[in-house]
């Protein structure tokens, strides 16, 4: 049974990413089993829900080892196979990568250089949070987790140790709930709702911009003043997201408008 490929991979900003996803979706019909992937970035689990929505013969799981993580797995499986993440077998697992940074203080990307170090992939690793001054925790692969299980390192000049840890010992981040934000902005720039919305000043937000940490709709944003419209969604790495899901102009000339953080 094959997919229709280039349905899915028609005008997608992802059609590499898809093209290597659409192998595991085809594996998962032909062998009646429930197939995972490798990590993907929220954007590209967007596109999938997107491109697969209206799919009758494949079915999908999403699962990042917490609520609302912002890299996930994702399972295929025939449409007709009960989809219920406490039967199939999740291949995620967490590590906690201690060690003493009460006086060197560091940030999820130097943990992920570290784990980079100690030979895993990319796709292997899942969101990284830290835990206070004390290190950081991942969600891994299980092959990774206990591939990293007891191994030790440095990170600048702080000694680190990695222990594999069950998901359920682990300190999952706070799962903060969906809120609707009303705010009254002088224009609809990108720069502006996102201040608003993630509650960062417009400086700070400009500065995540030129980084590469903001998305519209999932494609790389490095305007700030690119105005908004309704429906559109703003991605903000390690914030989450933003829907505009109205804007008005008040009588002031100015814009009264509401969004949904998630």
């Amino acid at each position: 049974m094959h997919l229709p490929k280039e349905k899915i991979l028609f005008k997608s900003p992802f059609r590499k990413e898809l093209e290597s996803l659409l192998h595991f979706a085809e594996k998962a019909l032909n062998n009646r089993e429930a197939i995972w992937t490798p990590f993907v970035s929220s954007q590209l689990i967007e596109e999938v829900k997107n491109k697969f929505d209206n799919l009758n013969d494949i079915s999908l799981l999403f699962e990042g080892g917490f609520p609302r993580a912002e890299r996930r797995k994702i399972c295929f499986l025939r449409s007709e196979e009960e989809i219920n993440s406490h039967s199939i077998d999740i291949p995620i697992k967490g590590i906690y990568i201690k060690g003493n940074f009460l006086f060197d203080r560091a940030k999820q990307n130097d943990f992920r250089d570290v784990l980079y170090a100690l030979h895993a992939q990319e796709d292997e690793i899942g969101d990284i949070w830290l835990i206070r001054d004390r290190g950081a925790q991942a969600i891994c692969s299980k092959k990774c987790a206990d591939s990293l299980n007891q191994k030790n390192g440095n990170l600048r000049e702080v000694e680190i140790s990695i222990q594999a840890l069950d998901i359920s010992e682990m300190e999952i981040p706070f799962n903060r709930p969906e809120k609707v934000i009303n705010t009254v902005e002088a224009s609809t720039r990108i720069d502006a709702i996102a201040s608003a919305g993630f509650g960062l000043s417009r400086s700070k937000i400009n500065t995540q911009i030129k980084k590469g940490l903001l998305r519209l709709n999932w494609a790389l944003n490095d305007q700030p003043s690119k105005s908004v419209n309704i429906g559109d969604h703003i991605h903000l790495e390690k914030k989450g997201s933003l829907k505009i899901l109205n804007i008005d102009k008040t009588k002031k000339e100015r814009w009264r408008i509401k969004l949904l953080r998630q």
